[in-house]
């Protein structure tokens, strides 16, 4: 049986990132599960952001997508092209999992949830072409997890990724992950994640669990100390909250987190207007000083990034000002993203009445206004010409440079490489929508 898993491309319309050179995560994982549970199958991987494919080209018994929003209208079109054509199609992801009935009109199957308790099944069917239309995942242990297959791309990627729990205890509404993955935080057994970095041939990783330090205090130290003691020449960067740093264990905490490796944290400030910070039920988790905060990780040698959301119905226009003269008194960079009410959400639930009719899921990207807003200053045009704007000041070489130094010695060199190595690409990246912004502009199609 053959097998193609396929990760879509981002961004309106389809188009590809030149973001970060990370692996795509669920599929590395789906094809370590696959030789798990069917070591007989033939998997291949593709990554559409990167490569470019002909979907009529395309040879395999089952064919399958993992679906992110943004990615949903350009999914659609290929599967039923592909459909058209005779082939089983697989569809799976958040999007999925919040839309199933929108999703499972242009799949012969779709899955909801997490893989691990269904795969098998799923593969069996598909090879006798007899596959449900929905498949429920559950929510599994983390144990025994099987290892990412790293070697069956045609690209090159700078960082892999590794996986210690699934969930966040934190409830912001404009996240989809504890409803995902469930209302419980579970985490990996220590020794097997250890295990699974060693292994890799992989130097630089992206921890993708959805807070690297706030899910178990003592789990999360006691993991970082095994890291520290069994891993070398591994680095890496992860999300944080930033109330764990207020945590009496919290010194203990970020030596370990250096010593395991981590040089870098992308932690959720999310707002620097309390409305809202209200709105998105993020309060509780920005800590008593946040400011302080964000120097006590530096110290201890971890840079950091602040992820920030602007445009919100909440949000006026000197919040976009506010932002960079933020990050020039603290010299810490930001990745500022359009407020985007997500289906499945908390927050889509309220800004559904303010939805701009017209949109297809692929404007939900963090670069547009979707919603509408109360204040006439905050128009569709004058939102979206402000971030590009805020991210093309926020990050000229200068600022870039004038950041670095502020990461502690402790750190010295990667922390301060792998600051430069996040800053700039991210940096070319908003560069480059904003220079296929102004083309479309400048053709009358925005």
């Amino acid at each position: 049986m053959k097998l193609i898993l396929i990760s879509p491309p981002f961004g309106e319309k389809g188009q590809k990132s030149k973001g970060l050179p990370i692996a795509p995560p669920v599929l590395e994982y789906l094809a370590g599960l696959t030789l798990q549970v069917r070591p007989d199958v033939e998997v291949r991987l593709i990554d559409a952001n990167k490569e470019v494919f002909d979907p009529d080209q395309l040879d395999a018994d089952l064919i399958g997508f993992t679906v992110l929003t943004p990615q949903a209208p350009w999914v659609y079109r290929v599967s039923d092209r592909l459909r058209s054509q005779g082939k089983q199609v697989l569809l799976g992801g958040i999007h999925v999992t919040a839309l199933p009935d929108e999703a499972a009109r242009h799949a012969d199957a779709i899955v909801l949830g997490e893989a691990e308790e269904i795969w098998r099944g799923l593969l069996d069917d598909a090879e006798k072409r007899r596959m449900k239309p929905v498949y429920q995942g559950g929510f599994p242990e983390l144990k025994g997890l099987p290892h990412p297959v790293t070697n069956l791309w045609n690209t090159n990627y700078v960082y892999g990724y590794f996986q210690t729990s699934r969930g966040c205890p934190h409830r912001c509404t404009f996240c989809s992950v504890h409803e995902f993955f469930g209302g419980k935080v579970r985490v990996r057994p220590i020794d097997e994640v250890v295990t699974e970095i060693a292994a890799s041939k992989r130097r630089l990783f992206w921890g993708i669990d959805d807070n690297v330090w706030g899910v178990n205090m003592n789990y999360t130290i006691e993991l970082y100390r095994e890291m520290g003691k069994n891993l070398r020449g591994k680095s890496w960067f992860g999300s944080g909250d930033l109330v764990s740093v207020d945590h009496p264990r919290s010194a203990e905490l970020l030596k370990n987190a250096r010593s395991a490796g981590l040089t870098a944290v992308l932690v959720g400030w999310e707002s620097n207007n309390i409305g809202s910070l209200e709105e998105y039920k993020a309060t509780n988790k920005q800590g008593r000083q946040r400011r302080d905060a964000i120097k006590k990780i530096r110290d201890a040698g971890i840079e950091v990034m602040l992820f920030m959301m602007i445009g919100g119905r909440q949000d006026r226009p000197g919040d976009y000002e506010g932002i960079l003269k933020l990050c020039d008194e603290l010299k810490v960079s930001a990745h500022p993203v359009m407020t985007t009410p997500f289906p499945g959400t908390e927050l889509y639930k309220i800004y559904e009445p303010y939805l701009i009719p017209g949109h297809d899921w692929d404007s939900f990207d963090g670069n547009h206004a979707v919603f509408s807003h109360d204040d006439p200053a905050m128009s569709v045009e004058f939102r979206e010409d402000a971030i590009v704007k805020l991210r093309a000041e926020l990050f000229t070489i200068p600022r870039i440079l004038s950041r670095i130094p502020q990461v502690g010695w402790r750190g010295f060199p990667m922390s301060h490489i792998t600051s430069w190595m996040i800053q700039y690409p991210q940096g070319r990246a908003f560069k480059q929508f904003a220079r296929e912004r102004e083309e479309l502009k400048a053709k009358g199609v925005l």
